[in-house]
Parts: structure tokens; sequence; C-alpha cells
């Protein structure tokens, strides 16, 4: 803005001198023109302030990690004056990290129309990324004056772990069911447990499609459920972010939903829980992908702890005696008594079977 202040006041001056030696009508009508523009400019804008809004979106509120994202800028200006430009600055962060980018565009706002400038980001780490307007600048025709405006409008966009991670290490009978007791007698709808394996017949779902023995068997493979399984399984997250090692606690988020992913995929039904304020537990019951995805969005929401184990410590002092299989998540510094180390092949990351 210094500049359009030097150029302004080089042409005035400009034209000034000219006036003196030329006397000159036209020069006259030019100068008294660029000593009023401004000023007319300066009121003119300002009362049409109120007429000027501004909003951000995402053309998608879930995408995976370093996948492009479009955030959209839309300027709408309903008065009869353009503006110069409109200067919007834009924080960008992850809630569970401290890792705030700064954007800067400079967005022309054309008289009675919507205007829509877009810019690409994409999330390296899982969890939920707000873009949020934190100040926009409003400036006249001439770029001499600047204006605040208060906007308060932000866009989600949840930054959703890997589909094609697989999590292979751990299987039922470590989690306290045989594969013998995997086949139960009595047929029925609950995805929980399977009774029988049987071939594929036309009208089968999909998702009752059993892919590993189908692959094995070069025949399609179908799971018959029925009643649910007796043993509770329970996965326990820690919510603690390492601010030195961001990527641990990325790579248990991966870890989660892969392991998540392989009991839903083995017809296991199971609850995430987590700690979830001081002295509370938050639960989610996950029986298909799609509760899945909601109870990772509801960890997405979700307070990180400031100190590492707290939600061990509170789980284990609510449930001394623990019912069903207890799984617990967390990174490789949290100092477990007792229970069994489950290798899960993350050096970072680790499970532990607390009962």
């Amino acid at each position: 803005m210094i500049n359009k202040w030097i150029n302004y006041v080089s042409m005035v001056l400009l034209v000034a001198f000219g006036l003196i030696f030329y006397h000159h009508y036209a020069l006259m009508i030019m100068f008294v023109f660029m000593l009023i523009a401004p000023a007319v400019s300066y009121v003119v804008t300002r009362r049409n302030i109120d007429k000027f809004s501004i909003k951000v979106d995402a053309k998608k509120s879930s995408v995976g990690k370093k996948i492009p994202v479009d955030i959209c800028f839309h300027v709408k200006n309903q008065s009869l004056i353009p503006l110069e430009g409109v200067k919007v600055q834009m924080s960008l962060c992850n809630c569970f990290y401290e890792n705030d980018e700064e954007y800067e565009l400079i967005i022309p706002a054309i008289p009675k129309k919507t205007r829509i400038a877009t810019i690409s980001v994409n999330g390296i780490y899982c969890g939920r990324m707000i873009a949020k307007i934190e100040k926009v600048t409003i400036y006249d025709i001439f770029g001499l004056f600047q204006f605040k405006k208060e906007v308060n409008s932000a866009a989600e966009i949840y930054i959703m772990p890997s589909k094609s991670s697989k999590f292979e290490n751990v299987q039922l009978s470590v989690l306290g069911v045989t594969d013998d007791e995997e086949l139960q007698m009595k047929k029925g709808d609950d995805v929980s447990q399977i009774s029988e394996i049987r071939n594929y017949i036309p009208g089968d779902k999909l998702q009752n499609i059993h892919w590993k023995l189908s692959a094995k068997n070069d025949e399609l493979q179908v799971k018959e459920f029925s009643l649910p399984y007796s043993e509770e399984v329970i996965v326990l997250v820690e919510l603690y972010v390492d601010k030195e090692n961001p990527f641990i606690f990325d790579k248990l988020l991966e870890n989660l939903y892969a392991f998540s992913r392989d009991l839903l995929e083995q017809g296991r039904k199971f609850n995430l829980v987590w700690k979830d304020n001081d002295y509370e537990l938050k639960t989610v019951e996950v029986y298909n992908d799609d509760n899945l995805n909601t109870g990772i969005r509801e960890i997405y929401f979700a307070n990180v702890q400031k100190m590492n184990g707290t939600t061990y410590h509170l789980y284990t002092s609510i449930n001394p005696e623990m019912k069903g299989t207890v799984l617990y998540m967390s990174d490789r510094n949290v100092d477990i008594k007792g229970g069994t180390k489950l290798d899960i092949g993350d050096e970072g990351v680790m499970m532990t079977c607390l009962n």
C-alpha cells in the first residue's frame, strides 16, 4: 500500500508542476480529480463494507493423507463498487498437532457478483484439519485505503487413515477366541460371529465374502453369521502426542484403523474406548465400517492427553477386574504393569493385551 501512496503523490506533484508551467485547463481538471477521487473512494468503500461477505468451505469433507483437497473462498460483493483487492489470511492446522500453516490470497471483488478462489492443500497426518479465515483486509478501488472486516468462517476436513494398510499380525486366537470357537452352530444375522463358511450363492452380500479363504481356495467363500460372541473385545486407545515425534501418534491411528478393519473382516464387533475428559471414558460400539468411521471421527474431536498413559491408568482404576479381552494401543513409552505385549510389526507403536 505504501507503493500505491508513493505513486499517487508522485502523480499529483507531476500534474501540479505541469499546471504551474503550462496553465492548461485539462491539467486543472485532472489535478482537482486526483485530489477528490481518493476521498470519494474512501467514503464509498467504507459505506459498502457491510455489503461484502466471504466464507470458506472444502470441496471434500474427508480425504486420505497427502491427497490434495480444494479449499474454496466465496467472495460476494453486493454493492456497485468494485474493490481493488480483498486480502484473505487463512490458517491451516491439524487439531492434534501444533503445525499451523499460514496462507495469504488477494481476491478482487466484482460488483454484484460472487467470485470463487481456490487453493489446494493436503494433510500429512491423520486428524481433523481446520482451514480458518483469520483476517480479511479490504482495499478501495485505488488501493490507497484498507479496512478490516470481521469474518468467522472455517472449513473442516477429516484426514482419514489409509484403507490399503493391512493388519494380519494379531489373529482371533490371540484375542482369546480360537478358530474352532469361531464356527458356531446357530445361524443368524449378527456380524459379530461366524457360524459357518460356505460356497458363494448369487445374491449373497459382498461384505460377507471371506476374501482370504476365497483367494486360498480359488473359489468365493461366504461367512454365515450367528449370535454374538460371549467374549467382549475392547480396543483401548491412548491419545497422547509426542510433540517432538508426531509421526508416532499418526502411526498409532493408522494401526488402530487397520486393526479395526481386520476385526470387522473377521466378523468381530468390538468397542473403541478412549479418555474423553479428566475422569470420563468414551465408548463407541463398532460392528461395521460406518461405525468405525464414526468412531475415528469422534476420536478426532477428543482432546489429546497432557501425560502419556493417563487413559491406561484411568481404565484400570475403573475396571480392576477386566471382562472380555482388553487390547491397549499406545506408543512404546507407556509403563504397563502386567499384560502381554503383541507384535504388530511397528517400532513406535505397541499393542498390549491387558488380561
